[in-house]
């Protein structure tokens, strides 16, 4: 699969998105790093269970995510991506 953003990309978040609803399957969304909060992600939410979402990288053979640190929970995502930067 193509990678829908490269890393100099610039996004636009909407930080307000998942106040009162939940975050769905293939919403790419930027949450913080769960080994260290200094550091933000851009994923995709492949699956969301009683534990947690699952994110995925689109650069499945070069992705860090869930597949290496598990699960992250709702607290952790900061916003949902609504579009790139040109």
């Amino acid at each position: 699969m193509e990678p829908t953003l490269r890393e100099d990309d610039k996004v636009v978040v909407n930080r307000f998105a998942y106040f009162f609803i939940r975050p769905k399957e293939g919403d790419v969304v930027v949450v913080y790093h769960p080994k260290d909060r200094r550091k933000k992600m851009i994923k995709r939410i492949k699956k969301s269970t009683h534990l947690g979402y699952f994110l995925i990288g689109d650069n499945l053979n070069k992705s860090t995510d869930s597949r290496n640190f598990g699960v992250v929970q709702k607290k952790d995502i900061i916003g949902k991506v609504i579009t790139k930067l040109q």
